[in-house]
């Protein structure tokens, strides 16, 4: 065999496998909790004291934490995932990946992971031991129980903004308990698009995520209970203004955003279909960056 085919093929192999950890890891998802936590330790870092270093060692340490998080949870799940088909293919689910060895990656990326957050705080190593055991062991677990699992599943679904905080401002503030509260509301209509969506997967799967109904899912229960949560971070998207962390400016582009977020959720109660979720479901991507970094623009330019 030509080296040149040698070397296609250690390509070809080495490019599966990092696809392969890639899914393993949830890497968007892990992605985008580690952007909740960075955003939030901007907005809570004081003056003058931001650091790129400091920025990395939260960057890998949410990383690798909620990596961790989410091996456990694939390997708890591997029967089920296979029954769904968003996640038979993982490399779990699929075979490609034994069991043991997912472990020993869960092992190796929670020790660095904590270890990299005990750097700022023992507040920081602290949360990021509660929001990995609380996903992958609690949560987890629930999700084949009831709806509730949704309500527990949004704690260390929200604790990256606690953790943002608590590495910026070395303990647990009224502006970290704040942006946590935030990310935990912001989550529900999140999930609740996420989940009837998919609805027929996780009930396939035997995950009890969403209300049902007679058989379907419940999806005036859904809107409803998306309206409502939306409806509490109207108020609570002023809370960093108030808290002196923002400035007056960021407002009402911040008020905006989460009224919009209640006309989708208000769109999904009225008329509950795959059009109105992803509507809702998409707006909800954007929603917690956006009002994160114009609580952050608003301290760096306007305060």
């Amino acid at each position: 065999m030509k080296a040149s085919s040698k070397h296609r093929i250690a390509a070809g192999v080495w490019n599966h496998r990092l696809a392969d950890l890639s899914a393993l890891v949830k890497f968007r998802l892990s992605a985008t909790v580690v952007l909740s936590s960075v955003l939030a330790y901007l907005v809570a870092l004081s003056a003058g004291s931001f650091s790129w270093w400091a920025v990395g060692v939260l960057t890998m340490g949410g990383f690798l934490t909620t990596a961790a998080a989410n091996i456990i949870n694939e390997v708890l799940e591997k029967d089920y995932d296979r029954e769904m088909e968003r996640t038979r293919l993982r490399p779990l689910a699929d075979g490609r990946m034994g069991s043991s060895e997912a472990l020993l990656l869960a092992g190796f990326a929670s020790i660095g992971g904590v270890t990299l957050l005990a750097l700022f705080n023992p507040w920081t190593a602290f949360l990021g031991m509660v929001s990995l055991i609380s996903y992958a062991f609690v949560y987890t677990p629930l999700k084949r129980v009831g709806p509730i699992a949704v309500l527990v599943g949004a704690i260390p679904g929200a604790l990256p903004a606690l953790i943002g905080c608590a590495a910026a401002e070395g303990s647990i503030t009224a502006l970290g308990i704040t942006l946590f509260t935030i990310q935990f509301f912001w989550q529900l209509p999140h999930f609740y698009a996420i989940g009837y969506l998919g609805a027929a997967d996780y009930r396939r799967a035997g995950f009890k995520l969403v209300p049902e109904r007679g058989g379907d899912v419940d999806a005036a229960l859904l809107g409803r209970d998306s309206i409502v949560a939306t409806v509490v971070l109207l108020p609570l998207c002023v809370l960093p203004y108030f808290l002196g962390v923002t400035s007056v400016w960021i407002t009402p582009p911040v008020v905006l955003a989460s009224l919009a977020f209640c006309y989708f959720a208000y769109r999904f109660w009225v008329q509950a279909g795959r059009r109105t979720a992803l509507y809702m479901m998409f707006y909800s991507f954007a929603y917690l960056p956006l009002v994160f970094t114009l609580y952050w623009a608003g301290k760096m330019f306007w305060l």
